[in-house]
């Protein structure tokens, strides 16, 4: 894998799906209606019109797509969902297959399940949960994920185009945008010292959590290793985390912050909910690294190096100790 399309390349995934492609010596090209901070060749187009972007994209080949451009929540409009999430995703999934390209790799989401914080929570069949639990999704947006999945492993097994998927769950990092909105809040609540919420309806709740810089592992992974191919992945840390977990963690890095439950987007909402990461461990030999304290710990140092007061889609990975040039 040389060169790589990312959509979705300005959110809260896809820029640190960018700055590891770029660490990796990649060449990206970007797609997006903003123009994103890096030095990736762009394309500016939406993907959810099939004749422009057709048009865009005329002539160009890519030996791996990575589709990470989706509404990151329930909007209040159907039609607009599936528009962006569904038609969009088959637009791109067709220039794939008209284009030859090798891979392609759809960020999916654990909502596809049926688990998405607006809903009411119904316990797991099991847990952890695998790739072959049950999917029942009862919303838009976790039906959209969901239809985006079936439509890759159509296109898989019709058309034969190398299709991976990974089913992210919350995903915990600096610099919160999109479906990373809250973290920005948290850290601007970790810059007061003051107090701050944890996404828990109680420190009892059982919750998995997946720390940006895995996630942008597991989407460099999925697009190279043969064992990702026609296959569907969690893409989560490396173990669950109490409430009781995620206040130490939170103490840990602003002694003497009074730790609140209820911000308002728990996946368990009260409950508890892990999942297993066997499969992509079995199939790609791939295993995250990063624990929810470690994430924290990220926000927490992007915050002291003043990012809250930037706007951009930073190419420096906070807490790593690692910096793209």
């Amino acid at each position: 894998m040389k060169t790589v399309l990312v959509t979705g390349a300005t959110g809260y995934v896809g820029c640190e799906v960018v700055r590891q492609l770029f660490e990796c010596g990649k060449t990206v090209t970007t797609l997006s209606r903003t123009t994103p901070e890096d030095d990736a060749e762009h394309i500016l187009a939406d993907f959810t019109d099939a004749e422009r972007l057709t048009g865009a994209l005329d002539g160009r080949s890519f030996d791996c797509i990575m589709h990470i451009g989706s509404l990151p929540g329930d909007t209040g409009d159907p039609a607009e969902m599936v528009r962006v999430n569904v038609n969009g995703c088959l637009n791109l999934l067709e220039f794939a297959r008209k284009s030859e390209t090798k891979r392609f790799v759809l960020s999916s989401s654990i909502s596809a399940y049926e688990w998405y914080p607006a809903t009411k929570f119904s316990p797991p069949d099991y847990m952890p949960v695998d790739e072959d639990h049950p999917c029942r999704p009862r919303d838009m947006y976790s039906t959209t994920k969901r239809m985006q999945e079936l439509l890759a492993m159509t296109y898989f097994h019709q058309y034969g185009l190398l299709v991976a998927v990974l089913r992210l769950t919350a995903v915990v990092g600096p610099r919160g945008r999109g479906g990373g909105r809250g973290w920005r809040e948290f850290a601007e609540k970790l810059a007061e010292g003051q107090h701050v919420q944890i996404p828990h309806f109680s420190l009892e709740e059982l919750c998995h959590y997946v720390d940006y810089r895995d996630v942008g592992r597991m989407h460099i992974v999925a697009g190279e290793n043969p064992g990702a191919v026609g296959q569907i992945f969690n893409c989560c840390g490396p173990g669950p985390t109490r409430g009781t977990e995620f206040a130490e963690a939170v103490r840990n890095v602003a002694p003497g912050i009074t730790v609140e439950c209820g911000f308002p987007w728990s996946m368990a909402q009260g409950g508890e909910i892990a999942f297993s990461m066997a499969k992509a461990k079995e199939r790609m030999n791939f295993e995250p690294k990063y624990t929810l304290a470690d994430s924290v710990r990220a926000i927490k140092d992007w915050v002291d190096a003043g990012g809250l007061k930037s706007h951009q889609c930073e190419r420096e990975t906070f807490g790593s100790g690692v910096k793209t040039e």
